[in-house]
C-alpha cells in the first residue's frame, strides 16, 4: 500500500509553471532548463521535508518536464489554468500514471516516523485515487477487483489512517496480520464480497456468552515486538494464545485435547468434521473439529464454541472465536481486545 506514502507530493504538481517547453500538439512552450527551473522554484520548500517525507524536487520536476508536459495540449493546459483546474488534469489516468512514475524513481523518501494526520480534502482525495491505481493495476487484483469496490475500500484506509495519526512505519507492516495497521485498517474496511469467502465456524449467539457486563477488555501481551498473546482458559485449561485475526479457528495442539478428554470436557459426540489449515510455512496440515463449552475470555465464558485441533501446531486465537461476539475491535494505544456481549 505504498499510494498512502506520496498524499502531500500534489502541491508540486499545482505550482509547476505550464509556460514553456513543447506540447502535445506541437507547440512550443519553452526551454527544458527553464521549465525545470520554474517548476523547482515554484515548488514550495517547506513541502521537501516535512516530519520525514522529502521531495527532491529538480528531479521530480525533470522527470514530469520530459514524460508528462509532452503528453498534453497547449490549449487544455491553459484552460486548466485559466479555470484553476490543474490538478482536475493531472489527476486524469494518463496523466496520473505518469505522475506516480516519476515520484517512483526514487525522489520520494519517506521516514518511519512520517505521520499521517491532518490532511487537506485534495491530499486525501491524492491518497485515494492513487490506492485504487495501485489496487486495479496489480495483475494479481485486477480480476477480482472493480473499480467501485476498490474506491469503497481505498476510501475507507484512507480516511482511517489520517483519523488514527499513522506512521509510516505502521504502513510498512500493513501485510502483517498480526500488525494493529492490518487489523485495524485492512480487516474493518474489506469489502464484504471478499469476506464470504471466509466462511466462520461460529457465530454471535448472546445465550452462548454468560457473564460479564457490555464489554470485556483482555490485555495483550506483546509476543517479541511480532505480534500480541491472550490468555484463554479451555475448559480448565489455562494458555497463552498468538492473537491472529488471519487464522481462521481457535485452535489446540494434541496435549490441550488430552486433558480435555481427561477432565470430560470433551467427548465422542463433542467431535464433529475435519478440515484442512494452511500454516504459516504453507504446509498443509488436517486438523480435527470440535465443539466444547466453558472457554472464558476475559469476563465472559462461551458455550458452543468450535475450534480445531492441530497435531503440534501453534496456539492461536483466529476470527471465527471472535465471531461468537457481537463485535470487537482492538485499542492500540491501551493494547487491548474488547469484545462486546
Amino acid at each position: 500500500m505504498k499510494f498512502l506514502a506520496i498524499i502531500c507530493f500534489v502541491i508540486l504538481c499545482i505550482k509547476i509553471n505550464a509556460q514553456e517547453v513543447r506540447s502535445k500538439d506541437g507547440k512550443v512552450l519553452g526551454e527544458r532548463g527553464e521549465f525545470i527551473s520554474s517548476c523547482t522554484q515554484g515548488a514550495d520548500k517547506e513541502l521537501m521535508n516535512i516530519n520525514g517525507l522529502q521531495i527532491e524536487a529538480y528531479k521530480y520536476c525533470a522527470c514530469i518536464c520530459d514524460n508528462l508536459i509532452p503528453n498534453l495540449n497547449s490549449w487544455e493546459m491553459k484552460s486548466a489554468m485559466e479555470e484553476n483546474k490543474l490538478v482536475d488534469l493531472f489527476l486524469k489516468e494518463k496523466n496520473w500514471e505518469i505522475i506516480l512514475e516519476c515520484l517512483d524513481e526514487g525522489n520520494l523518501k519517506i521516514e518511519d516516523d512520517y505521520e499521517y494526520s491532518n490532511n487537506s480534502e485534495l491530499e486525501i482525495e491524492i491518497g485515494i485515487k492513487s490506492c485504487v491505481y495501485e489496487i486495479l493495476n496489480d495483475e494479481e487484483n485486477k480480476d477480482i477487483w472493480s473499480e467501485k469496490l476498490a474506491e469503497e475500500y481505498c476510501t475507507c484506509c484512507v480516511n482511517k489512517l489520517i483519523s488514527a495519526g499513522y506512521t509510516y512505519k505502521d504502513l510498512l507492516e500493513i501485510e502483517d496480520i498480526n500488525s494493529p495497521s492490518f487489523n485495524e485498517i485492512v480487516l474493518p474496511c474489506m469489502p464484504e464480497l471478499f469476506m464470504e469467502e471466509f466462511k466462520s465456524s461460529n457465530s454471535y449467539n448472546i445465550n452462548d456468552i454468560q457473564g460479564g457486563s457490555v464489554k470485556s477488555f483482555i490485555p495483550l501481551i506483546d509476543y517479541l515486538g511480532v505480534g500480541y498473546k491472550l490468555k484463554i482458559n479451555v475448559s480448565g485449561s489455562i494458555k497463552y494464545f498468538l492473537f491472529d485475526t488471519g487464522a481462521s479457528d481457535l485452535i489446540i495442539d494434541k496435549t490441550i485435547e488430552k486433558e480435555l478428554l481427561l477432565n470430560g470436557s470433551l467427548k465422542k459426540e463433542n467431535y464433529l468434521n475435519k478440515t484442512e489449515y494452511e500454516l504459516a510455512n504453507n504446509e498443509i496440515v488436517e486438523g480435527q473439529m470440535v465443539k466444547v463449552d466453558n472457554i472464558t475470555i476475559g469476563d465472559y465464558t462461551l458455550n458452543n464454541v468450535i475450534i480445531g485441533i492441530i497435531d503440534g501446531g501453534s496456539l492461536l486465537c483466529g476470527k471465527s472465536f471472535l465471531d461468537k461476539f457481537k463485535k470487537w475491535e482492538i485499542d492500540e494505544k491501551n493494547k487491548v481486545l474488547i469484545l462486546y456481549k
